[in-house]
């Protein structure tokens, strides 16, 4: 159980790093630009991550976190709360927001050029918006690897948590 706790918090913790990436570099990097520089730049980023290292990340960490909510749930090893808490976060803080939020707003600049005034328009709009969705992914993130790793550091104690 140990070991399985590790991997989903090392996942949660590779995404949480991947989405800081973005709120500590990426984003305010972006917005140094000319907006229609910084737009393209975020159009190629996007077509860019559809990859199989992000695939690996993106959806491990999904089914990790779906793991770990049937195996925290139904078998409820120690610290199975905290368990059932880390992947509940990350799923829907993590997970959801991407595929809800982040994802949805990237297909609004898809398409759009960035030296239209429509797309200059969506691109001022977007980065707001966009960056209090990567910061709350983020924050779920690092917080469910947290979470997931306490029954870890406790475990060997008496105590049912």
């Amino acid at each position: 159980m140990r070991f399985f706790f590790l991997l989903c918090a090392l996942w949660f913790a590779l995404m949480g790093g991947f989405f800081f990436a973005f709120s500590a570099a990426v984003m305010p990097g972006l917005a140094l630009m000319p907006k229609d520089s910084g737009m393209l730049a975020m159009q190629s980023i996007n077509g860019a991550v559809t990859n199989a290292y992000f695939a690996v990340g993106f959806w491990g960490a999904m089914a990790f976190s779906v793991l770990g909510l049937i195996v925290s749930f139904v078998l409820r090893p120690k610290g199975w709360f905290w368990t059932f808490l880390a992947s509940l976060i990350y799923l829907i803080g993590a997970f959801l927001t991407t595929v809800w939020g982040n994802v949805p707003a990237n297909r609004g600049i898809a398409d759009l050029s960035p030296t239209s005034p429509a797309g200059l328009s969506a691109w001022t709009s977007f980065q707001p918006h966009w960056i209090l969705l990567n910061d709350i992914r983020t924050a779920a993130a690092v917080l469910a690897a947290f979470l997931m790793l306490l029954p870890v550091i406790w475990a060997g104690g008496g105590s049912r948590r």
